[in-house]
């Protein structure tokens, strides 16, 4: 169909894991079971898009970097950059590790108005969830690079007009 999956995990209702650490573990696990198959190469063109900025993937990427090169594999960061990543996270310091990690190009706009980000940030008093402002906060992106982020990276993936073309 030419056209991305969002692969996103459901929630889980316990005791031992709640809602948010259930995201992040399941979306964890999604990533680790493409990176260890075959997947990607079957389907070289197949569009993924990851929630939650690939849940714990991007602060363990050393570790992960390490054991491929152990086992003589292809890059793990160059299989990962294969797949996208959305927003939804509420630090500028986690989209900063993210957009490092995977590449702006790699990197596509979500948002969860409202979701559990739906709370005031007591330093900036904005809310948690509004992401365009921490997006436009972090100084190493250009304008181009924003506007990737924010929209141009979805229109590339969804095969959509480049903004102001819509018919």
């Amino acid at each position: 169909l030419d056209v991305p999956a969002h692969v996103h995990a459901t929630t889980s209702r316990s005791s031992r894991v709640g809602y948010s650490t259930f995201m992040l573990l399941e979306e964890t696990t999604a990533i680790m079971g493409l990176m260890e198959s075959t997947v990607l190469d079957d389907f070289p063109d197949l569009k993924l898009i990851i929630p939650h900025g690939g849940g714990a993937i991007p602060y363990q990427i050393g570790r992960f970097e390490a054991t491929a090169m152990r086992r003589g594999e292809p890059s793990f960061r160059d299989r990962l950059r294969r797949l996208y990543f959305d927003t939804v996270l509420y630090s500028k310091e986690s989209l900063e590790l993210l957009i490092n990690t995977v590449g702006v190009s790699h990197t596509v706009f979500g948002a969860e108005c409202p979701g559990i980000g739906t709370a005031t940030n007591p330093e900036t008093g904005e809310l948690m969830d509004d992401l365009v402002k921490v997006i436009e906060s972090i100084d190493f992106l250009d304008e181009a690079d924003r506007e990737a982020i924010l929209s141009g990276n979805a229109r590339r993936l969804y095969r959509l007009p480049p903004s102001g073309q819509e018919k």
